[in-house]
């Protein structure tokens, strides 16, 4: 929703600058508009493009975990374990520092 708002403004901005021409005479005012209008409009594509992409890669990323949910092999039920069997990891800062002397 957000690249084809993004999208839309483009257009119309794109519509705005060409229908509304700055008539002066100074050439470094003519420049400078110039460059406002490539910065708006390539921001504003730039931006439409990025929201875009990211939405397809969301929206495909949702179609594979339902998949993964329809074929078992990402089960939103964990499976409860025992407490003997529950991994217990050592304590790195401990073993950088030098405060276990048996290692």
């Amino acid at each position: 929703a957000c690249a084809g708002a993004l999208w839309f403004f483009t257009t119309y901005l794109g519509v705005l600058f060409a229908s509304h021409p700055l008539e002066t005479d100074l050439y470094f005012v003519q420049r400078l508009t110039s460059v406002f209008r490539n910065v708006v409009m390539g921001l504003s594509s730039l931006a439409s493009g990025f929201f875009g992409v990211v939405g397809i890669g969301i929206f495909l990323l949702g179609i594979r975990v339902a998949y993964g949910v329809m074929t078992g092999e990402l089960d939103p039920t964990p499976i409860k374990q025992s407490k003997s069997e529950e991994i217990v990891l050592p304590d790195v800062w401990s073993l950088m520092m030098g405060k276990k002397p048996n290692r």
